[in-house]
């Protein structure tokens, strides 16, 4: 198989069991709460604690990458994601639940900044469309998640916590592929110069990928948290609901995919931001104002459009603005290591708003404040990289 084709599928089949685990808890949090007899606020840590984790655990990135390298490090991720999910088929309390999550948590959180590097390393003049490639690969695992799960449910007599652990297979599976076809490195380190490195923290321009990173994240997390919840408060059928996080994460994972691609052949990062935000602004408008399904539809779609675009941006950020696949890692694990936590705790912060207030309408409210700020960093921090590619050449 030619290299760079057997690469690509590498990042392609890794990154899809990188949302496996949070994704799968959405279609259930109504019968995990009726269950368990959990409120608004502790069902959403189920989908918050991962990210929240996926944020902490990224502080490791540099002492991780130089202890095991990029292709023994990920073999080892995938194997503890894998465990992780599957142990919820013999978890049946809330905390080891939440104990799942953990684990989940941080096996996502080193592995997407190594496989940032990897594309770095083995792409690097092809980064958006690969990043399109990663962001393809999340996005249809979290489709299938969202869509098979209450499916998955039935098949197995209404138990639950089988439908939430079986997805752990996969992740068993893409490690052992990984481990026969993942490159070679000459070291374990790489470059270790620039892997001890500090984070870049005196430099503006992260924190601006951060708060862009944490804002988007938190945008989809709490989408896919609260969207279904969200349509049975406006009277929408449990099964209407699904077919609804399905049709948003359905596009959200073909607009992640199609623009950080045409992002590489029309128009500016900055232009493209803004396209995003009217998407989500608009969508969140159709939510909450219209009462009529087709709108409801439409609204949806929006919203994954402009989801779809903001997360391959926020990942294009470190890598556009560094010169090594090392410092390419570097740049993305502190990007998201603050950038989850933010992104895991708006979810919670959703659930709290919408149980003080009783009424789901807040949430389309919070994602139009969160998408005017995306506009506003997002566009500033790509005019700034922008000048800055130019200098280059």
């Amino acid at each position: 198989m030619n290299k760079n084709l057997k690469n690509v599928l590498l990042i392609f089949i890794v990154s899809f069991n990188l949302r496996l685990g949070i994704s799968s808890v959405p279609p259930l949090i109504a019968a995990i709460k009726s269950t368990l007899q959990l409120t608004n606020f502790k069902v959403s840590l189920l989908t918050s604690v991962p990210v929240i984790c996926m944020g902490l655990f990224a502080f490791f990135i540099s002492r991780f990458q130089r202890r095991f390298g990029r292709r023994v490090g990920i073999l080892g991720l995938l194997m503890l994601l894998g465990l992780a999910t599957l142990s919820r088929i013999f978890v049946q309390s809330y905390l080891g639940l939440l104990s799942s999550a953990l684990l989940i948590g941080f096996s996502v959180a080193i592995t997407g900044p190594l496989l940032s590097g990897f594309i770095k390393e083995e792409f690097p003049n092809k980064s958006g469309l690969l990043i399109g490639i990663y962001s393809l690969g999340m996005g249809l695992g979290s489709v299938s998640a969202s869509s098979m799960t209450s499916w998955l449910t039935s098949n197995f007599s209404d138990n639950y916590s089988v439908a939430l652990g079986i997805w752990g297979v996969p992740a068993l599976l893409t490690a052992i592929i990984w481990f026969l076809y993942a490159p070679k490195e000459d070291n374990k380190g790489g470059n270790k110069e620039n892997q001890k490195k500090p984070f870049p923290l005196k430099n503006s321009s992260v924190w601006k990928m951060i708060l862009f990173f944490g804002v988007q994240s938190g945008i989809f997390y709490g989408l896919i948290t609260w969207i279904t919840e969200f349509f049975r408060f406006k009277q929408i059928s449990s099964a209407h609901s699904i077919l609804l996080l399905t049709t948003f994460t359905s596009v959200q994972m073909l607009c992640s995919f199609l623009i950080p691609a045409l992002m590489d052949k029309f128009g500016k990062t900055s232009s493209w931001i803004m396209f995003c935000s009217l998407c989500t602004m608009l969508g969140s408008v159709l939510l909450v104002v219209f009462s009529i399904e087709t709108m409801y539809a439409i609204g949806v779609i929006l919203l994954a459009i402009g989801t779809g675009g903001f997360f391959p941006i926020a990942m294009l950020f470190p890598i556009q603005a560094t010169q090594t696949p090392d410092e390419a890692s570097l740049w993305t694990g502190v990007t998201q290591s603050f950038g989850y936590i933010i992104g895991g705790l708006l979810p919670i912060f959703m659930g709290v708003i919408i149980d003080l207030t009783n009424n789901y309408n807040s949430l389309t409210y919070q994602i139009i404040i969160g998408s005017l700020l995306l506009a506003l960093v997002g566009g500033n921090l790509a005019k700034k990289l922008e000048l800055t590619t130019n200098d280059r050449h």
